[in-house]
């Protein structure tokens, strides 16, 4: 069973970490790590949030270091990680092998564009808790122009999550297939009959989340969501015991609000690993040298987490950073950050359980 709710924070689950942050004023190590294993996408899309980083390199991790940064992950508590980043991750070639080490020592996940997911690499969905298929057009032709790839691409993706749903029921796997779709106003004319193939092909959810427009990406956009809100009746209207529609009408509302915590605390209980190796204490600012805390090819993790470089970086999100103005308004922490901020600094009639 899995948790719908794509906008809660789950740090209350784990109490413990929180309590030693409280107390010490830091954590032992990362609960939850992002890991880039390419720089490298095969699509171009319109709305990339990343696109001043991707397909600038050609990175691809060496498998023997990701395989490495991966056991140290485990043995600094880690609990779970997302094969994501800045890049296609399936892009490279020993994806398959590096997934799977992963998944026989913590959580795992991949978020995908889909493409590259062929019959060689299809068995690593089999150890992973979740996978999501980045589908961003509703049919070949606006497939095409909001990702900017060839129409044919279309029917690959369709065809690579309909082998991985085929996979799952003949194997019994655990693993959540979904689908994710960033509303846009491109995209939203045909999301109801595209929803209704998706339950066709047998995912296990169909999931439209806003675009949120990165402080740092060359891409500038300003869907009209107000005109898009009659979408949410309709999709949920699909819904059925093995069929959600998560339409995250929560963040959609938050789109382009100020912030409700002046600082991010979230980055104590995450690490995020760039197939270059660089290790930065927030996704958002993945080649800011004010993020940098190591190179995971250089030094251990465990070294990078404890040492001053990433210590000093703490200091300037804590003191420095102005997160009304240099911040993502939909972060990944900003729930987390909710949470952390009533934590360090509790109300009055909190005591009233």
């Amino acid at each position: 069973m899995y948790d719908s709710n794509f906008d809660m924070q789950r740090l209350m689950f784990h109490p413990g970490e929180v309590a030693h942050w409280l107390e010490h004023g830091q954590s032992r190590g990362p609960l939850y790590t992002e890991m880039a294993l390419s720089t490298r996408c095969n699509c171009r899309c319109v709305f990339c949030g990343v696109d001043y980083l991707v397909n600038k390199t050609h990175d691809d991790i060496e498998t023997a270091d990701a395989k490495r940064i991966i056991d140290e992950l485990h043995g600094l508590g880690n609990r779970a990680v997302m094969f994501a980043g800045h890049g296609e991750s399936l892009l490279h070639t020993d994806a398959l092998e590096i997934i799977s080490h992963a998944s026989a020592k913590m959580s795992t996940s991949v978020t995908t564009n889909g493409y590259p997911l062929d019959d060689a690499k299809l068995p690593l969905i089999d150890g992973l808790k979740w996978i999501r298929f980045s589908i961003n057009g509703c049919d070949a032709a606006n497939y095409a122009a909001v990702h900017r790839v060839p129409e044919a691409a279309f029917d690959q993706v369709m065809t690579n999550l309909e082998r991985a749903v085929e996979r799952k029921r003949s194997r019994k796997l655990g693993v959540v297939i979904g689908v994710q779709l960033v509303l846009l106003d491109e995209n939203a004319g045909e999301l109801v009959d595209f929803a209704r193939r998706l339950k066709a092909v047998g995912v296990d959810y169909f999931s439209v989340k806003p675009f949120s427009q990165h402080p740092l990406s060359e891409c500038q956009l300003k869907p009209d969501y107000a005109a898009q809100a009659h979408l949410e009746d309709a999709l949920e209207a699909l819904q059925d015991e093995s069929f959600k529609v998560i339409y995250r009408a929560r963040s959609i509302d938050r789109v382009n609000s100020e912030k409700r915590y002046e600082k991010c605390h979230g980055t104590h209980f995450i690490s995020f690993v760039s197939a270059n190796g660089n290790v930065c204490e927030c996704n958002v600012f993945d080649g800011d040298p004010r993020f940098l805390t190591g190179n995971a090819r250089e030094e251990s993790l465990g070294a990078i987490w404890r040492g001053p470089r990433r210590q000093a970086v703490l200091d300037f999100i804590d003191h420095d950073l102005d997160i009304a103005k240099e911040c993502r308004d939909i972060c990944r922490m900003d729930e987390c950050n909710c949470y952390l901020d009533r934590l360090k600094n509790p109300m009055d009639h909190d005591d009233f359980i």
